[in-house]
């Protein structure tokens, strides 16, 4: 603490190095090294305006606790450890990214961002706070883990590719990142192996020499105190020390306080404290880290072996290590690595979820060729997540991806998981932020993304409203229809309209999608009139008014009929075609049946249109008289008529046709339960002389005696010198081949009415 206060009352100003040039220098953030003689100060790089850390050390500390020719003793540590941090390249080990700048009051270099050293970690740590009981030194048990394996993975690094011993593993020399990967550092009492040995001579902790010049003397290894010898698992008693220290509350078990007898004395006493702390580590480190203290080094394990440990392999640990290593994978790796963290988002707690998982995603959706390898992982945490969670951490993540620049694969994926976005939103959340993402897409150029967008629309229709509708769903949808030329694309708009007419008011489909369906019916693509024809249908199916019979009469029909006759559309499409006529026509005419118009006339005209009948396939049209004409038996009934239409047309009828159902069953009716209507006789009927007859011998009548009909007298020949009949003009009998022959004997229609309704007896 003397050293903090000398170092606070010397700052002065700094600006003289050459660093500020470089950098824009913040904040202190914290301290690190021995006696904690680099100050960390927050940064940001003045030409590529990234984010980053400056270490600044001040001379004038040196100056002021230690002799004139002990000053320049401090310096050289410093340019040592900040030559060696220069040479390492690893993910583990702090990255320099300006090396040594040096002038008259200050040495300062800059690294990658850090959030400050272990040590004030542990210094913050208000031990007496019970909301952190289930932290250690106020840090996550899984992130000390990872923290532990990634200065394992550095120490594997340094002694086992670059040769070199640390010296001084001690919390002061880690370095926590701001995305929370621990760091090795502080490397200024480090020495490297000659001639493939792996020990070297150095001298022991001494109290003539400078504290700011030698490694901490809690955290040295007893074979240096004793026999100044220092070899690679010496390294390792030292990170068995600070991995004590993290379990006992920020207290490292020796407190020499500066005394090499003190140290002694409480290294014998090393065992016994162990075993008190032993009960807050994790039962896996207890045995290792009991070897790793152990005066004896046969017994300290190598920090490779110690990464074997069964603990280092968790899913939370593996994926924390993934992701602080993954600013080094390439595209590839990247896109393995985030599956790997997909499968394990279960599995995490929601504190790493939220303060390193999120930030690490946030990171890769700011570059339009990594976002669509972030996109799985931050949709199963959006899937994983409680709603608080989902609110607090989750959803701001997610409207930032909304306005991130994708590929089209991110797009397509994005859009085909808004189901699982929409529902941990709430309502306000999907119309302010889900579906203006949605019909922005709805607009896309690619094919692929406008149909996933209309898809997605469909899912969160229940959260629409009709003003929400008629405002900026209807305008984008119609207006893509009449953009785009992709038949496909318009098939799809016109089923999501389909889609969206069951939270429709009827006031937006009459105002706004039935005027649209006319317009576009005069495609001329089959497909897309039968999509409108599918819809008018749909809303046909519905019986709600929504189709009137003036909209019917003067517009909808009208937009199809033309169709009818198109010689493109296929034979079902067809028949599919004219069912939705006929019940538009059946439509109208309910309306005009409830209004009062004649049953039976009405009636009558649906027979005749549904046979596709005409007048001219009838001899006479039958109607009640008050003449009393009695019906023949040589009347060819409107039924009879209707059946010879219907077998004819039966091919062209659509299978299983509702109206084909309806005309079979009425005409079968009329057959079994009435008397075939007959046509007028032309004899009163109280007279002896048999009717004429058009009906065949063996009909329903055939116990009956009569004359043989003028139809069994074969071709009609009318003889002019035996039978003269000048006043007959028309025939009975419209034989189409007597047309051409000699002139006949005129029939009795040609006298009129007045004349039959003498023979009526009347």
């Amino acid at each position: 603490m003397e050293v903090l206060s000398l170092i606070k009352s010397s700052l002065g100003s700094e600006d003289s190095n050459p660093i500020h040039r470089l950098y824009r220098v913040g904040q202190q953030v914290g301290v690190c090294g021995q006696e904690n003689v680099w100050r960390i100060h927050e940064a940001e790089s003045i030409e590529e305006e990234k984010g980053a850390s400056v270490f600044i050390f001040n001379k004038k500390v040196a100056n002021k606790l230690h002799k004139p020719r002990r000053r320049e003793q401090v310096s050289e540590i410093l340019r040592h450890d900040v030559t060696l941090l220069n040479k390492m390249s690893n993910a583990s080990v702090l990255t320099v990214s300006s090396s040594l700048q040096e002038d008259r009051e200050s040495l300062a270099f800059a690294a990658e961002p850090v959030a400050g050293s272990l040590a004030n970690y542990l210094e913050k740590f208000d031990r007496s706070c019970t909301e952190l009981s289930k932290t250690t030194c106020g840090l996550m048990e899984h992130e000390v883990q990872c923290g532990i394996y990634q200065i394992t993975e550095a120490l594997m690094y340094v002694h086992g590719v670059e040769r070199v011993i640390h010296r001084n593993v001690n919390p002061a020399s880690i370095l926590i990142t701001q995305s929370g990967r621990w760091k090795l550092a502080c490397f200024g009492f480090a020495e490297k192996t000659q001639d493939g040995r792996e020990s070297f001579a150095c001298k022991a902790w001494s109290p003539k020499a400078s504290k700011m010049a030698q490694p901490d003397l809690n955290y040295i290894a007893p074979e240096i105190q004793t026999t100044e010898v220092c070899t690679y698992v010496s390294d390792m008693f030292s990170f068995g020390m600070l991995i004590c220290t993290i379990y006992n509350n920020g207290y490292s078990l020796i407190d020499a306080q500066y005394n090499p007898s003190t140290y002694l004395r409480q290294l014998d006493t090393l065992t016994q404290k162990f075993g008190d702390i032993a009960r807050a580590m994790p039962p896996a480190l207890v045995d290792p880290v009991e070897k790793m203290i152990n005066r004896d080094i046969r017994y300290r394990p190598t920090a490779q072996l110690f990464s074997l440990l069964k603990m280092f392999h968790d899913p939370t640990v593996t994926t924390l290590q993934q992701l602080d290593n993954l600013h080094l994978k390439s595209p590839s790796d990247k896109s393995q690595v985030f599956s790997i963290i997909t499968q394990n988002i279960p599995l995490l707690p929601k504190a790493i979820r939220c303060s390193r998982l999120l930030p690490s995603l946030h990171q890769e959706c700011t570059s339009r060729d990594s976002v669509a390898t972030a996109l799985p992982p931050l949709v199963s945490l959006v899937q994983h997540s409680s709603s608080e969670e989902f609110s607090q951490h989750v959803f701001p993540e997610i409207t930032f991806v909304f306005n991130c620049s994708m590929s089209e694969q991110g797009t397509v994926y994005l859009l085909n998981k808004i189901d699982v976005i929409a529902s941990k939103c709430t309502s306000n959340q999907v119309r302010t932020d889900v579906i203006p993402f949605i019909l922005k897409h709805i607009k896309s150029e690619s094919y692929k993304i406008q149909e996933a967008a209309l898809n997605a629309l469909l899912v969160v229709k229940d959260c629409l409203d009709d003003a929400l509708l008629r405002s900026n769903v209807l305008p984008c949808t119609k207006g893509q229809f009449q953009q785009t030329v992709d038949v496909k694309i318009k098939l799809i708009i016109l089923s999501c309209i389909k889609h969206l007419l069951s939270i429709m008011n009827p006031f937006t489909i009459r105002d706004d999608v039935l005027p649209f369906l006319v317009d576009i019916a005069n495609s001329h693509d089959a497909s897309v009139v039968m999509a409108v024809v599918g819809i008018y249908r749909h809303l046909l199916n519905k019986r709600d008014a929504v189709l009137t019979k003036v909209f019917l009469a003067r517009s909808g029909m009208p937009s199809l009929l033309p169709h009818v006759v198109d010689p493109d559309f296929s034979a079902d499409q067809f028949c599919v075609m004219m069912d939705v006529l006929y019940e538009m026509l059946g439509l109208i005419d309910q309306h005009r049946r409830s209004n009062g118009t004649s049953s039976s006339a009405s009636s009558f005209k649906r027979e005749r249109l549904a046979s596709g009948g005409s007048d001219k396939n009838l001899l006479f049209v039958a109607n009640s008289s008050s003449t009393g004409i009695q019906k023949s038996r040589t009347e060819c009934s409107i039924s009879s008529l209707t059946r010879g239409r219907l077998s004819r047309n039966s091919s062209q009828e659509a299978p299983n046709s509702p109206e084909l159902s309806k005309i079979k069953e009425r005409e079968t009716l009329s057959v079994t339960n009435k008397e075939p209507l007959r046509r007028f006789s032309l004899v009163p009927p109280g007279g002896g002389t048999p009717a004429i007859n058009l009906t065949p011998d063996d009909g329903v009548y055939a116990d009956r005696n009569r004359r043989p009909s003028l139809q069994n007298m074969g071709h009609y020949n009318h003889d002019s010198e035996r039978c003269e009949r000048k006043s007959s003009t028309g025939s009975l009998f419209n034989f189409s081949d007597s047309r051409h022959s000699s002139p006949r004997r005129g029939s009795f229609q040609a006298l009129g009415d007045t004349v039959m309704q003498l023979f009526s007896g009347k």
